[in-house]
């Protein structure tokens, strides 16, 4: 068990600037920030045991209840699996791209980050995922690029559908560039691209989008990653020009790309 460092009660914080009061932190707060930071700083790894709620209340000092606010807000942050029963208890979990990603995505929008913002940094983030597959892509990684494409193909009349594939090749790059730190942050923006039920993929847009793909593809598989770099962030960047001239008011129907 990782090591242990007792809470103090009724922690509370000095009064800001203009005298009023923050906040007091609770001891379920000084717990979960203890175990997050021996996560964050690699004294507690994936399927570490934490104990039952008893074990955590007597290891770190805490009353029962507040063990299980930390559990829940831990469990929350995807920190921490429980599990209930007479063998039940805390263990450390292991790491989930996909639901980091959603997490992230939600917290893009929430905070209101601006689309546009996102978007420049995706263009960077594809850019470097288009580069490194151009060096690490397998033959396996090539042939699903391959296949993606051929289903695209077939989709282009379907706008939902169409976007839900290029959604699949762009990811695909992604793996076969072989980084888990970039998967992680694509899944959080790639939302603002392909946003569930997205109409916008008209057959014109369809046919240009393959086009690009199959233009990617083609770097990719010859190795250029200097020009897939750079094809890629094209790509993003004339999506991200499309995405600005319809949030000014353009028409669906008139877009040029995905």
């Amino acid at each position: 068990m990782a090591e242990i460092h007792h809470l103090d009660q009724g922690q509370e914080q000095p009064r800001g600037n203009l005298g009023r009061l923050r906040q007091t932190i609770t001891n379920a707060d000084t717990l979960v920030a203890q175990i997050r930071d021996g996560i964050l700083g690699g004294s507690m790894k994936p399927g570490d045991f934490l104990g039952s709620e008893r074990d955590i209340s007597e290891n770190y000092s805490v009353s029962r209840n507040t063990a299980r606010e930390a559990l829940r807000s831990l469990a929350a942050l995807g920190a921490v699996e429980i599990r209930l029963g007479v063998k039940g208890g805390a263990t450390i979990a292991s790491g989930d791209a996909e639901a980091i990603g959603e997490t992230l995505a939600i917290q893009h929008r929430l905070s209101g980050v601006p689309e546009d913002e996102v978007l420049e940094v995706q263009s960077v983030l594809e850019g470097l995922a288009a580069e490194r597959a151009a060096e690490q892509a397998t033959p396996q990684d090539i042939e699903l690029l391959e296949e993606l494409i051929g289903e695209a193909e077939t989709l282009v009349n379907n706008p939902t559908a169409f976007s839900d594939s290029s959604l699949a090749f762009h990811m695909a790059i992604a793996e076969a560039a072989h980084s888990q730190a970039l998967m992680m942050q694509l899944r959080s923006i790639r939302y603002f691209i392909w946003p569930p039920n997205n109409k916008t993929p008209n057959p014109k847009v369809a046919e240009n989008v393959l086009k690009s793909h199959r233009k990617l593809l083609d770097l990719i598989r010859n190795q250029d990653a200097a020009g897939a770099q750079e094809f890629m962030r094209d790509h993003i960047e004339h999506i991200r020009n499309q995405h600005r001239k319809l949030r000014e008011g353009g028409r669906p129907e008139d877009a040029v790309c995905c």
